[in-house]
């Protein structure tokens, strides 16, 4: 799997990935701590050795897709993998938003 990462990194010029996971409360849950537990796997390859990454906390994200998708009625299969392209998306551009918002408060300091 490392190798996987180390290719995308390499083919798509990436500097670090956005990992969606559940937070809740300011508490982690179990499927938050098998995510940390598998990124830590993978950086201890050393494959992806200077490449950055961070946390998001995807729980509203996905809830806020799931709520958008049940009155489709798709079928379970394809009403996960649509779950899970648009809770992506959402993560990826909360987290752009945030470091915008960031940058821009930083530069009117």
């Amino acid at each position: 799997m490392a190798t996987d990462f180390q290719s995308l990194v390499s083919e798509l010029s990436l500097a670090g990935f956005v990992v969606g996971c559940s937070i809740d409360r300011q508490r982690s849950t179990p499927d938050a701590l098998q995510v940390k537990l598998f990124i830590d796997e993978l950086c201890k390859t050393g494959k992806l050795e200077g490449v950055k990454y961070t946390y998001w906390n995807e729980c509203y994200t996905s809830k806020s897709v799931e709520i958008l998708l049940k009155p489709f009625n798709f079928h379970p299969v394809e009403e996960k993998t649509m779950l899970d392209k648009f809770a992506a998306v959402g993560i990826l551009q909360g987290y752009l938003d945030f470091v915008n918002k960031k940058v821009k408060v930083e530069v009117s300091e």
